[in-house]
């Protein structure tokens, strides 16, 4: 009876599990992106079944299902997420972004969004999760490491500072090579004027594309080669930056909130000697105070030899020597740096329209003293179908920033870096220099020593410059029939920086002050008319057909003065110095092009693009003012062509492209023409004023103008192919390329007896040649944990195929000679007085045998090629770790190559500062590279011994450049974040829709690098200039560590 009874009651269990498994059950939850963001229009199926439903405004879903079902869920551009409901009532769930969705929409010339697989070119995306993973107060900067084709380089650490950028190498020698700037469609600046000269003391206020705010951003597009670029015709010889901004997205309003907070100290410091005083041979003279001691700041004796003894430092106090280890770190103070941003977006339930508000807020101090930027941010993204036929879209941008303290650039004594390291010996208490300025205004400083006190050029002579922008665009889009669309667009884009620098009276070498009031004004105006027309020719053919032209107009209007010899202290007016020097200049540019755009797609497995475009250039002589560029490209998916089913080979596209580009030049270079003189500058009380006694004076253009110029003409060949493996959880995309710039519209040298310093013409070819990869893998996917790794490669070549009957050309020059040149047959080469080699039987010097003098040190000798400026190859290497609610992000950038001249580095060594001219307790070296001549005039290895200083004063002479070049070669760990989502269930029942809070680090540490003192990424010459790989008195770079919170309610 007992088993019976045990039986019935077994069986009787297993019909009520049977029954509860077979029963429906309702199954709430949200579904939220990786960044806690609610997805609305999630699709939700119970596998197997019909049974379905989508997520709402907040992501929230419910859905009857029973235990024993799988839920599902999709949404595109997100990785297909499977659940078993068992237990469960409540399910929340994440999907990850598809990082290898190959058929996603690409936005392209024009605003023109195209399904990827079509387009037969190479283009890079970068997500806006990507760019802010760090935050940056320059978008440029966060796009570091993160794809192929693009060398950016962060020229300093000045607050507000240029970056520059360009894409598969330079196309031109003349000049600024960025790419084109686009946002929504629209063009923009990315201006980088400086104020002043870079290599003696101007300002580098920065680049133009810092205004855009990072979190407005939806996607950066990189169209790299010229079939991408081609529609946007001659500005696009450097390629195009796309960038699209966020829209709202269907629901009720959506608010998002973040904030970010982050300490900045410098990433690299020179490594000083903190053992040696100031003198000379080792010797010192104590009794003669420091402001008039003979010698050098770091070639005294040991400060273990000096004790008890004293001198007169700068303050004329006695004081018994001692080393001050830190003090220079300790004169760059921590900056710190805030990023505050609110938006508000939403849509209508149908999704036709749509709005999105933002507002930011910058404020970061740099690490100079009196050094800051802040910076405002407003825009609008809105857009409304106003009938049935006719939708609009209008997206304004307004920003105002205030920049104070950019350092200035070069080595001469405004500059922060220069006065810090020149003449300041290891004993130099900082402390002394504070307060900078007596009770009577006078600087407190070492003049013996010819050097200003730091503290005061940063105080009282902090540059200044104030930028209000405006840009935007209104577009109206018609669709008079079915598959035909007409945009007409409006973008404009305006700024207005107001510059101020001075010098207070006092300050070495502009002892009776200075100041200049510099104020530009730049307006660009873009019309847009574009149709487009899809045609459906039967179920295999497919045609695009777009038509179009566009209008820019390019304004730039820059008027100031510059004065000397101020009579009232700090009183910086035209009518308190004796001396004005105005002046002003304007330029008005216009470019009127018509083109052309049709595709061919046959069963979405084979395409082929041809464009068209023909510009008028005011730039260019009315009859080389017109000129014609085509392209054409084609892609094939192999695996769809051939209905590949593979889990090995999920996909496979081959694609290629040519293209034809031409380029106009800059305004006013056709005409030989006098400009009215206002002033001539002088110092120290001379110059003066025109009228001068009643008469005027002009001069003339320094460049020979030339009535016939052609446009330059840019050839482009490039071959792809794109690979899916493993249901593409790994993806490799590479490219060949070449790229030719024949008719370069370049500035040749004239004879000094001539008067004018050159004349235009067109001469010579340039080129481009490299290779590009980008692989991205899903190394690890699991229930809990994944890894994904992001790798891109690229190396370029350029070379200067022709240069007419000129064997080389300097396109930029700079001081001790040196100069960065184009020389026939090789890549761009810094240039300059080399040590003295052997000479050969033939008379040549031998390579590897410098010679020394008789007294052992080494000479001058011939100028010659130095190295290549450009980088044999980059590498960038993102790695991401995600464990349920945590995410790790990291990224490496690495540059092999390339060639650096440091004028820092030099000065520190002749100066007895660096740490390496303190090894062996100074003992006499012997230069044992080198070679010395015997008796008999043969060449044998020196063995002559000299001192310490006199080697290094030899090896680092300010007129022998090779002995301060070194290889640019780094690794940076560029980017480290470590982020929280918070889970749905912890913030269920509160205002908070999404939730995300995170420590961030960027520019972390420095690897690999031979270059000594300095950042081999500093710069001298800006954003725009072609004088690279030049380094002098640069702020340093800064490594940041900080944190992060976002909030979605």
């Amino acid at each position: 009876m007992e088993k019976k009874l045990n039986g019935i009651l077994t069986l009787f269990l297993v019909f009520m599990v049977q029954l509860t498994f077979a029963q429906d059950k309702t199954v709430t939850g949200t579904v939220t992106d990786d960044t806690g963001l609610p997805l609305p229009g999630v699709n939700i199926i119970v596998k197997g079944t019909n049974s379905g439903t989508q997520t709402d405004f907040d992501g929230n879903y419910s859905i009857s299902a029973q235990a024993q079902n799988t839920l599902v869920f999709s949404f595109i551009g997100f990785t297909k997420q499977e659940v078993v409901v068992g237990t469960q009532t409540t399910i929340n769930v994440t999907l990850e972004t598809d990082a290898a969705q190959l058929d996603e929409v690409v936005v392209t010339a024009l605003g023109i969004e195209r399904s990827e697989k079509s387009l037969g070119y190479g283009v890079s995306t970068v997500k806006s999760e990507e760019l802010n993973e760090v935050r940056e107060t320059n978008v440029l900067n966060a796009l570091q490491g993160k794809t192929s084709g693009v060398n950016i380089q962060n020229q300093s650490g000045n607050v507000g500072g240029s970056t520059r950028i360009t894409i598969r190498g330079i196309s031109s020698l003349d000049g600024d090579v960025q790419p084109l700037f686009v946002v929504d469609g629209v063009p923009i600046s990315n201006a980088n004027i400086a104020t002043g000269s870079r290599i003696t003391g101007g300002f580098d206020f920065g680049n133009r594309a810092q205004d855009i705010n990072p979190d407005d951003i939806a996607s950066v597009t990189i169209l790299k080669g010229a079939s991408a670029a081609a529609l946007y015709g001659s500005r696009a010889a450097g390629g195009v930056i796309i960038i699209t901004t966020k829209r709202g997205k269907a629901g009720r309003a959506a608010f998002q909130a973040s904030t970010s907070f982050r300490f900045d100290e410098p990433l690299i410091l020179p490594d000083f000697q903190n053992e040696y005083v100031f003198g000379n041979q080792g010797e010192v003279d104590t009794d003669t105070p420091i402001r008039t001691n003979p010698g050098f700041p770091g070639w005294g004796p040991s400060i273990t030899t000096l004790a008890g003894q004293t001198y007169t430092n700068v303050a004329g106090e006695v004081v018994p020597f001692e080393i001050f280890p830190g003090n220079v770190r300790n004169f760059y103070g921590t900056g710190a740096t805030s990023i505050n941003s609110f938006n508000v977006s939403g849509a209508s339930e149908d999704g036709t329209d749509d709005y999105r508000l933002s507002l930011s807020y910058t404020d970061q101090e740099g690490i100079i003293p009196n050094s800051s930027l802040n910076r405002t941010n407003l825009g609008m993204n809105a857009g409304s179908t106003l009938t049935e036929k006719l939708k609009s879209r209008i997206n304004v941008n307004y920003v105002r920033t205030n920049t104070v303290g950019t350092a200035a650039a070069g080595a001469n004594d405004p500059n922060v870096l220069t006065n810090i390291i020149n003449g300041l010996p290891r004993t130099t208490d900082f402390r002394l220099f504070e307060p900078e300025i007596d009770e009577f205004g006078n600087q407190l400083n070492a003049p013996g020593l010819q050097t200003n006190n730091p503290l005061f050029i940063a105080r009282q002579n902090a540059a200044e410059t104030n930028v209000e922008r405006f840009f935007g665009n209104v577009q109206l889009e018609f669709l008079p029939v079915e598959n035909l669309s007409i945009v007409g667009r409006a973008g404009y884009d305006s700024y207005l920086d107001r510059r101020f620098t001075k010098n207070r009276i006092g300050t070495l070498g502009r002892l009776q002050g200075r100041f200049t009031d510099d104020f530009i004004q730049s307006r660009q105006l873009t019309l847009d008319l574009i149709a487009t027309y899809d045609w459906l020719l039967n179920e295999d053919f497919n045609i695009t057909i777009i038509g179009g032209t566009q209008w820019n107009q390019r304004v730039v209007d820059r008027i100031g003065n510059s004065a000397t010899n101020l009579v009232v202290p700090e009183l910086y007016d035209p009518g308190n110095a004796e001396n004005n020097s105005p002046f002003k200049a304007f330029s008005d540019r216009r470019i009127h092009g018509v083109f052309g755009d049709i595709t061919l797609d046959y069963k979405g497995w084979a395409f082929l693009n041809a464009t068209g475009r023909n510009d008028w250039s005011s730039t260019l002589p009315a009859n080389n003012r017109s000129f014609f560029y085509p392209s054409v490209s084609a892609s094939v998916i192999l695996t769809d062509a051939f209905n590949i089913q593979s889990d090995l080979l999920s996909y496979l596209k081959v694609r290629g492209s040519w293209a034809n580009v031409g380029g106009d030049t800059d305004p006013y270079r056709l005409d030989f023409t006098f400009n009215p003189l206002t002033g001539f500058f002088g110092q120290y009380g001379l110059g003066g004023n025109y009228p001068f006694n009643g008469n005027l004076a002009f001069s003339s253009d320094a460049v020979i103008a030339n009535q016939d110029l052609k446009p330059e003409n840019q050839e482009n060949y490039e071959f792809g192919i794109e690979f899916g493996f493993f249901k593409n959880r790994l993806t490799i995309d590479a490219t060949y390329y070449e790229n030719f710039t024949s008719d370069q519209i370049l500035q040749l040298p004239t004879p000094q007896s001539s008067g004018f310093s050159g004349f235009l013409t067109n001469i010579g070819q340039v080129s481009n040649k490299g290779f590009e990869v980008e692989l991205g893998a899903k190394v690890i996917r699991s229930e809990d944990f994944s890894w994904d790794l992001n790798y891109n490669f690229t190396a370029n070549r350029f070379n200067v195929d022709d240069l007419g009957d000129i064997p080389a050309l300097n396109l930029a020059t700079g001081f001790n000679g040196i100069a960065v040149r184009a020389v026939e047959g090789e890549s761009l080469q810094l240039f300059g007085p080399r040590f003295r080699r052997v000479t050969g039987d033939d008379g040549e010097p031998i390579e590897d045998q410098i010679l020394v003098g008789a007294n052992g040190l080494r000479q001058v000798g011939q100028s010659d090629n130095l190295g290549d400026i450009f980088p044999d190859f980059i590498m960038g290497l993102t790695s991401t770790f995600k464990y349920k609610a945590f995410a790790l992000t990291t990224t490496f950038d690495y540059r092999e190559g390339g060639k650096m001249f440091s004028n820092t580095v030099g000065q520190l060594r002749r100066d007895g500062l660096a740490a390496e001219t303190a090894v062996n307790g100074r003992a006499d070296i012997v230069d044992s590279e080198a070679f010395i001549l015997n008796e008999a005039g043969d060449a044998v290895p020196n063995t002559v011994a000299v001192s310490p200083q006199s080697y290094w004063q030899s090896f680092a002479n300010a007129s022998i450049v090779e002995g301060n070049v070194f290889d640019a070669t780094f690794i940076k760990w560029r980017e480290l974040s470590l982020t929280y989502t918070f889970p749905r269930e912890v913030i269920e029942n509160t205002f908070i829709k999404g939730a995300r809070i995170g420590v961030q680090g960027r520019n972390l540490a420095i690897f690999n690098s031979d270059v000594p003192h300095v950042d081999p990424e500093s710069s001298l010459g800006g954003a725009a200039s072609n004088l690279q790989g030049i380094e002098r008195g640069g702020v340093p770079s800064t490594r940041s560590f900080g944190m992060n919170l976002n909030i979605n309610f």
